[in-house]
């Protein structure tokens, strides 16, 4: 069988081209010909025929595929043909709704016409959370839910362990590492910290934050206040590093968002869905050891699971 991933190709930038990544590589495992094409070429493509054992194609090789698996978008040309449709829903649906709403890519309307259309067979999700919320816009379309993967041999213990934090290592390290989105942030995550390092010496490190928002300078000067601050940065390269010398990560998401995927192989402790602050710290205190950390993402994110489960789907719509 041939499937046709369509998906912006933009390698360690991206969760949604990262799990792509993932997905093809653990399907090619299996024996699917599975390819990446990307609807949108930029100059992140990384050039060659692959990346990390994903094989790229071109729009003619898609043409004699048995399914178009649409990531990110067909392109113009695909999204005329006859060949039929699996839709991944990468996006959280208050996330999507959002983004439109706001004057961004329409992706609910898309949603809508996409039901009507009978090339597309399926829609896939990888949060069981966001099936019924799917399922308010895919009535024609069957929804269905796979585990959502990480690569177990790149996010692993076996790799540097000495990150320092350019300087600003504490006794305890908590790492934030979410992208900054409309329909969440890390301010929860944040007041939580403050209140667990006012009795437990530790320093906080942020990833992935808008350096420019307002409100966060005066929220970030209150950690440093009371010496607590580490390093804060936008989009950065090595997170793996970081988890590895990191003795948790705290995230407002309940759903196995990359972050957490991520963390967890690298055996970096995870203290999740933080919302109530006397529970999170709470949590903090008693947090899962690194092994245990890194056994969670073998056991509920191989991506050979989630290789079986997305094949199942596919041949029930041959």
């Amino acid at each position: 069988m041939k499937l046709a991933h369509m998906a912006v190709v933009t390698p360690r930038r991206c969760g949604l081209y990262e799990t792509t990544r993932e997905l093809v590589v653990a399907l090619r495992a299996i024996g699917v010909d599975s390819r990446i094409i990307d609807p949108q070429p930029t100059n992140l493509h990384p050039g060659g025929t692959d990346d990390r054992g994903a094989v790229f194609a071109d729009t003619a090789w898609a043409h004699g595929a048995d399914f178009l698996i649409n990531h990110s978008g067909l392109g113009k040309e695909l999204d005329a043909s006859d060949i039929p449709v699996i839709h991944m829903a990468h996006g959280r649906p208050r996330s999507t709704f959002l983004t439109e709403r706001d004057g961004g890519p329409p992706v609910v309307s898309y949603h809508y016409s996409k039901d009507k259309d009978p090339r597309f067979k399926a829609v896939i999700t990888f949060w069981p959370e966001h099936v019924r919320y799917l399922q308010v816009m895919f009535t024609e379309t069957p929804v269905h839910c796979i585990t959502a993967p990480v690569d177990l041999d790149a996010w692993s213990p076996g790799g540097p362990s000495g990150y320092a934090f350019h300087g600003k290592k504490g006794p305890i390290n908590v790492v934030i590492a979410d992208a900054w989105r409309s329909d969440i942030d890390p301010f929860e995550a944040v007041c939580a910290f403050a209140h667990f390092a006012r009795s437990t010496p530790a320093k906080l490190h942020l990833y992935g934050g808008h350096l420019k928002e307002k409100a966060w300078p005066a929220l970030l000067r209150k950690l440093r206040d009371q010496d607590s601050l580490g390093e804060f940065q936008g989009w950065v390269s090595g997170l793996d590093n970081v988890y590895r010398a990191a003795d948790m990560l705290i995230t407002p998401h309940t759903i196995a968002v990359r972050s957490i995927r991520e963390a967890l192989a690298c055996g970096c402790p995870v203290v999740r869905g933080i919302s109530d602050i006397d529970n999170a710290v709470s949590a903090m205190r008693h947090s899962q050891t690194r092994q245990n950390a890194r056994r969670e993402a073998e056991v509920m994110y191989n991506p050979a699971d989630t290789a079986r489960e997305f094949m199942d789907i596919v041949n029930g719509c041959s």
